[in-house]
């Protein structure tokens, strides 16, 4: 019980930005699409940067972040497939989104940083660089077909920061270049926000949802992407490796498995919002996702840690 309780007080400033969030667009004039794109094209290209050039990237784990990404991906295109017999609308493509992309980053890094070894936790940085790239074109460029043509949704992606960002990174990394150490508070200043703003988005957008608009199927559908296929899919991969291969350890199995129970993405609403492809589903189904995630992580991690 004591991680239990470790992991729950861990993660409750999380839900206090969703509150001051929802409080703020219920009573201010807040232009939260506005913010969307404030985050996704000045503070994400920042974050995914330091993100991606203090990673330990190398031959043998190049391969977690290129895994993550490609089970994202084929997650996202099946419901996407799905969601196109259920839905004749844009639907579709958050359907998708929401039921492919976890809250691997200010959700999941805090819990990571507390249970993990720094070896462990390296690992889990690994596997939501694969998540950050997945979020940063395939994401992006869905959600925006919810609107656009592919010609004009290929566009738009060309001109996303963040694509740029991991260029430069990769450039970075590979050639050894640092950053002067006077960039450090700006950087640390340019994650706390993302954070923050990122959180605040979701009751943003939960203030805006009519009460009696909610789609309960959306909802079940994307619980069921996020909480049972993700979940499915790692610990069968983790039944291969153990039983067949044994190339990782118990330990890293535990940063896998947290990678596929987090909650659905904060930053799904950020891109639906700065999009307006149907930011009031999106953000219902994170909210109540988020939630769920509040004591359905820390039960997971405690039965893993016994």
């Amino acid at each position: 019980m004591d991680i239990f309780f470790s992991i729950l007080f861990k993660i409750l400033p999380l839900y206090i930005f969703v509150i001051i969030g929802y409080i703020a667009g219920r009573y201010l004039n807040i232009d939260a699409k506005g913010i969307g794109k404030l985050i996704i094209y000045v503070i994400a290209p920042f974050v995914i940067f330091e993100a991606i050039s203090h990673s330990n990237l190398s031959i043998s784990t190049f391969i977690i972040p290129i895994a993550t990404f490609l089970l994202c991906s084929i997650i996202a295109f099946v419901f996407f497939e799905y969601g196109k017999y259920i839905y004749d609308d844009s639907r579709a493509n958050v359907l998708a989104v929401v039921a492919a992309e976890g809250n691997t980053g200010y959700f999941g890094i805090p819990i990571a940083l507390l249970l993990f070894s720094q070896s462990t936790f390296g690992i889990y940085i690994l596997g939501t660089l694969g998540v950050t790239i997945f979020e940063n074109t395939v994401v992006y460029y869905l959600t925006a077909r919810g609107r656009y043509t592919v010609k004009e949704s290929m566009g738009r992606l060309k001109k996303l920061p963040a694509i740029y960002a991991f260029i430069f990174a990769i450039i970075f990394l590979y050639f050894d270049i640092k950053l002067p150490e006077s960039m450090n508070n700006f950087v640390i200043n340019m994650q706390g926000a993302y954070v923050v703003l990122g959180m605040m988005l979701i009751g943003f957008g939960i203030s805006k949802i009519n009460k009696f608009s909610f789609d309960y199927k959306f909802i079940t559908l994307s619980f069921v992407g996020k909480f049972v296929i993700w979940p499915l899919i790692i610990l069968t991969l983790v039944f291969i490796d153990y039983h067949f291969f044994n190339i990782y350890s118990i330990d890293i199995y535990r940063a896998f498995i947290l990678l596929s129970i987090v909650p659905i993405a904060a930053n799904t609403v950020i891109f639906a919002t700065a999009l307006d492809v149907h930011p009031d589903k999106v953000s219902s189904a994170v909210l109540f996702s988020t939630i769920f995630g509040l004591i359905y992580v820390p039960i997971v991690m405690v039965f893993l840690f016994k």
